[in-house]
């Protein structure tokens, strides 16, 4: 590997212990890693825009409240788990329609593809389900 080549692995390995570090130390007493993580993503990707969720408030506040996942998600789908129920709702969220969801006749009849992976998605539905 070149010596350019070395510096920037170096960088980037260095750039993400940082990161980590940072998401470490701002999580909350008991919370795990990825809490801190998926609120991140939570809000970059558009999701608090539309939806309210543990600690921030949506934008129009016309679409379902995600505030209260831990005590309503498992209930909502018979036979679903809440992490479950969640993740299914996030990848393909038109399978089921929340019955909270209200067609407000904006851009979209219904949740975007906002295209995560798999782990940002495990990473918002645990930080979905934390319960303080």
């Amino acid at each position: 590997m070149s010596l350019i080549g070395r510096f920037a692995t170096a960088a980037a390995v260095t750039s993400f212990a940082a990161t980590v570090a940072v998401w470490t130390a701002d999580a909350a007493p008991g919370a795990t890693n990825a809490t801190p993580v998926g609120a991140a993503i939570f809000q970059s990707k558009g999701c608090a825009a539309c939806h309210s969720g543990p600690d921030s408030s949506s934008s129009f506040g016309d679409q379902p409240s995600l505030v209260d996942a831990p005590t309503w998600a498992a209930q909502r789908r018979p036979g679903m788990s809440a992490t479950d129920y969640l993740r299914e709702s996030v990848r393909n969220p038109s399978v089921f329609v929340s019955p909270a969801f209200v067609d407000s006749g904006g851009p979209t009849d219904g949740m975007p593809d906002l295209g995560l992976t798999v782990a940002e998605i495990d990473a918002v539905v645990e930080y979905l389900l934390v319960t303080n």
